[in-house]
């Protein structure tokens, strides 16, 4: 089982299908990390189909120099479809939508955290801001940048079309009471992956 003794970095899988904007949330956080002076790795792995196929983003960030890139442990695993949540990897914490949990294994029930995040991307815009809603747990849950740091990348990488949906979708995935659908148990249990300065 996994086990981390100091928080100084965070190794994340995001999991879904092409088209939920997988590859783009990692990247997100890697360059917002950077612009932070953090390290940051990020790599993508896609299925046989383009649109929707299996994406898979792997991201490591870190408040030191990272000197073996690849991710071994999984420290947040996030499934965005069910087939991903059901077909889990071992990791510290799990994350998904409400929207996507209609059955969660047996094995991670006290170990995940919910949140309604298509209904917060239709709120802010559009479903596609799924993405972004994440995003904003992500930084209330770990702590891998800034808010300026990720507003200015989402600016920078996104379509400036979509700018105000997407920073809308991130701000309220960012102060979401997450203790309205998870325990304090739970949401206790994954400060232990949160990155602390120092």
């Amino acid at each position: 089982m996994n086990s981390k003794s100091k928080n100084c970095d965070i190794n994340i899988m995001i999991r879904g299908i092409g088209g939920q904007g997988v590859k783009l949330a990692g990247t997100i956080i890697g360059q917002a990390a950077i612009i932070d002076g953090r390290s940051a790795v990020q790599s993508t792995k896609y299925g046989s189909a383009i649109t929707g196929g299996e994406t898979r983003s792997e991201i490591k960030v870190s408040t030191e120099k990272i000197i073996y890139p690849r991710i071994t442990d999984i420290d947040v695993y996030v499934a965005l479809t069910l087939d991903d949540l059901e077909n889990y990897f071992e990791s510290l914490i799990y994350i998904t939508a409400l929207e996507v949990a209609k059955e969660i294994p047996e094995p991670i029930k006290d170990k995940i955290i919910l949140a309604p995040m298509i209904e917060i991307a239709e709120e802010a815009g559009s479903i596609k801001a799924m993405n972004m809603v994440l995003l904003g747990i992500l930084n209330q849950l770990f702590n891998l940048a800034s808010p300026e740091a990720f507003i200015g990348t989402i600016k920078y990488l996104t379509d400036e079309r979509f700018n105000e949906i997407n920073i809308k979708a991130f701000q309220k995935g960012l102060t979401l009471d997450l203790t309205k659908y998870n325990s304090k148990e739970v949401l206790s249990s994954a400060d232990v992956c949160r990155i602390k300065e120092g």
